[in-house]
């Protein structure tokens, strides 16, 4: 029994020995990072048979385990990508919003200085200092405009450069999964690797944070990585490379692609880069659903803006008596045409004209070409589409024109689409109509005596009139066959007469004279809004005029008159953005109370994924995690355990000595 007792001790001694080296090893990967608590598994040895009793041998090691929970590993993973994700976005949001506050407030600031030098213009038209003062203002919205452009052009190039930064961190990690997955199942063949495992699983954590992914354990221990369940990003050793290229129809628009490890030059588009969850979908979705959207929305109120001041200005003659020529750079510049479309055929070029400021919705649209002049037009945000007809234009021209202005079921998006050939079926195109405006939006005007405050054409009401009619009058394109005014027909006289059906109260008509008495053709009825058109001349009545109430329209010279500066001031308080729904302060208090509203949302969303990830994060710990206190519990318990079993392996020897003295 001596020499079984021996064998017992050591036994013994070997166990604790490796209990307190495992115990050591929790201790001193208490603060790494990833690292999962281990155990050692005892069993007793094969009892032995003597004198009709079974004596036990002792103890050894069957394991050490690794104190891990695969489904609390997974939802921290889950968590994990849901809160770099949100907490990324927010941040990003956050910055926005700050630039866009301090956007507004100078916009706002300045668009009450335009105005104000404007009312100063209409209280003294001939003041040089007046129009100068008016134009430096304007000066200082086109500033802002062009540096928060500027700024957010700027930005989508760093988020471009941070895509490809994390799509090369992506590579390295997926290819420092495939290499420990080998080292795994090599070592597999001994024992449980429980460092590698742990190696492994803090690099799955680091991959989750970038992108949304799922694993597979295999039967020899290698885990499968797949990139939102969809495309393989690690497949046993083999790792699959993560690549940034040029997008299509927009090269700025990068998109990501998967090469494969067996044939780099193979790679794989990954469609819905939006959705690809972590701080990369973050990235994309800010990039694609707010930088770009945010910078239309701007453009938008910047076109209107150049827009109503242009047509205003066209409706006047400036100090010099000359037509007023635009106050900001033309919308429809051909150079602005041009960069509004974006397609992926060189051969296809694309102009898009603005048609009507007031029904721009600020929306970003992809076209389709089906084929036999048949288009798909889709809204980039709400992801409603549209089929579309092209009009062709006569040969020899290749031209196409596509109307974007209604009637029903295509609605009135304000603008139309030009294209210069056919396209080839399947090309796809991106339709920005307003993403250029604050970039493009520019003082035309060289000095303020160009600023056209008085009308070129107005209109004085007989003081002998009994009605209470009020008449405007601007200059407008005629329709044809309609054409200009000559200057010989002013002063034009309109007189107000019973149409002759003795109505009760009764309908007038409006008989036009030119300078010569002649009349200028048939008796007019005004339209619902109280419209008149003559030529050119638009006239605007509201109130009752009462028969034979008269009116003159003249045309008007130099500083003679603050007509023009009226129609200027009166762009302040006027609604026609939004289909006549906002002014431009509306237009950007509504840009700017979308994007906090996009960022205090986000802030919930970071919180609560904040919070599930602690939880998540927590209950895994209570698994894998080191408790120094019970650690050192142990380290007392083993050290006594190897004391005793020393003591064990002193009898059995002092047993055997004693037997050995025995003559």
């Amino acid at each position: 029994m001596a020499v079984d007792m021996y064998q017992t001790g050591v036994s013994g001694l070997l166990a604790a020995q490796g209990q307190l080296a495992t115990t050591g090893h929790n201790i001193a990967n208490v603060n790494t990072e990833g690292f999962s608590r281990q155990r050692v598994e005892q069993m007793t040895t094969m009892q032995m048979y003597s004198g009709g009793q079974f004596y036990g041998t002792g103890t050894r090691v069957t394991d050490v385990t690794r104190m891990y929970q695969e489904y609390a590993f997974k939802d921290v993973l889950v968590n994990n990508t849901e809160k770099a994700g949100a907490e990324a976005l927010y941040n990003q949001l956050s910055f926005l919003d700050k630039s866009l506050a301090g956007v507004n407030k100078g916009l706002a600031s300045s668009l009450d200085d335009l105005y104000g030098a404007i009312n100063a213009v209409v209280d003294n038209p001939g003041n040089l200092g007046n129009r100068e003062l008016m134009l430096a203002n304007a000066k200082d919205i086109t500033n802002h405009f062009n540096e928060y452009y500027s700024a957010l052009e700027q930005e989508t190039v760093i988020k471009n450069r941070d895509i490809e930064s994390r799509a090369d961190h992506v590579t390295s990690l997926t290819a420092g999964i495939a290499e420990l997955n080998q080292q795994i199942m090599n070592a597999g063949l001994n024992g449980s690797p429980n460092d590698l495992l742990d190696q492994r699983d803090r690099l799955i954590q680091e991959l989750g944070q970038e992108v949304k992914i799922t694993t597979l354990k295999g039967k020899d221990g290698m885990i499968s990585v797949m990139l939102g369940g969809r495309e393989p990003l690690v497949s046993g050793n083999q790792a699959y490379g993560m690549e940034v290229r040029a997008g299509s129809p927009d090269p700025q628009q990068t998109e990501l692609y998967l090469t494969s490890p067996n044939n780099p030059e193979h790679a794989t588009r990954v469609k819905g880069s939006q959705a690809l969850g972590g701080e990369m979908g973050a990235l994309f979705h800010y990039r694609d659903q707010v930088l770009g959207p945010n910078l239309s929305d701007m453009g938008k109120t910047a076109i209107a803006i150049a827009d109503a001041f242009n047509e205003v200005q066209k409706q006047g003659v400036d100090l010099n008596g000359e037509v007023g020529k635009n106050f900001f750079t033309d919308i429809n510049a051909p150079e602005s045409q041009a960069n509004r479309f974006i397609g992926n055929n060189p051969a296809v070029s694309g102009a898009v004209e603005i048609t009507d400021t007031g029904q721009l919705t600020g929306g970003e649209y992809t076209l389709k070409f089906k084929g036999g002049g048949a288009y798909e037009l889709t809204d980039v945000t709400t992801g409603k589409s549209y089929d579309v007809n092209a009009t062709a234009a006569a040969p020899p021209s290749t031209e196409q024109t596509l109307a974007l202005s209604g009637p029903d079921p295509i609605p009135n998006l304000g603008f139309n689409l030009t294209l210069n050939d056919v396209p080839n079926t399947n090309d796809e195109m991106q339709i920005r109509p307003t993403r250029q405006g604050g970039n493009d939006l520019k003082v035309n005007l060289n000095t303020g005596d160009q600023i056209a405050a008085s009308g070129s054409v107005m209109v004085d009401a007989n003081k002998d009139n009994t009605g209470t009619g009020k008449v405007g009058v601007k200059l407008v394109e005629p329709t044809l066959p309609a054409v200009a005014i000559p200057e010989a027909d002013y002063p034009l006289s309109v007189k107000a007469v019973d149409d002759g059906t003795a109505a009760t109260p009764p309908v007038l008509l409006y008989e036009v004279y030119k300078a010569d008495g002649n009349a200028l053709g048939a008796p007019l009825t005004p339209d619902a809004d109280g419209n008149i058109t003559i030529g050119d001349v638009q006239m605007n009545i509201k109130g009752t005029p009462a028969e034979y109430d008269q009116f003159v329209i003249k045309q008007a010279k130099g500083s003679g008159n603050n007509t023009n500066a009226l129609a200027f001031a009166e762009l302040q308080n006027k609604k026609w953005l939004d289909n006549g729904k906002s002014t431009v302060t509306d237009s950007l208090n509504k840009t700017a109370v979308e994007i906090g509203g996009l960022t205090r949302n986000q802030r919930v969303k970071a919180e609560s994924a904040g919070a599930a990830y602690n939880q998540s994060y927590d209950r895994m710990l209570s698994t894998s995690g080191v408790n120094l206190d019970e650690e050192a519990a142990n380290l007392l318990r083993f050290q006594q355990s190897y004391m005793a079993s020393a003591r064990v392996v002193t009898v059995a020897s002092e047993v055997m000595n004693t037997l050995l003295q025995i003559r």
